[in-house]
């Protein structure tokens, strides 16, 4: 697996366990938001930068610049 697909399942993941404990469907929305983050801009820890992407989406951190989509 490419560092590419490793975020986004790592995204999918997370964003399921989001939704089965806040009882909501956001998930393959969230996914298809962080598939437009070219690969380039994802950090090399895919696993860590998905964490950081999740955290943004609760409010419980700033975004980082890897994270805009037109730079």
């Amino acid at each position: 697996m490419n560092k590419r697909e490793k975020f986004l399942l790592f995204v999918y993941l997370g964003a399921l366990a989001r939704d089965a404990s806040r009882e909501t469907t956001e998930s393959e929305r969230i996914t298809d938001v962080a598939s437009r983050i070219p690969e380039r801009r994802i950090p090399p820890n895919a696993l860590n930068a998905a964490k950081v992407y999740l955290a943004v989406l609760d409010a419980q951190t700033r975004p980082h610049r890897w994270m805009f989509l037109h730079r």
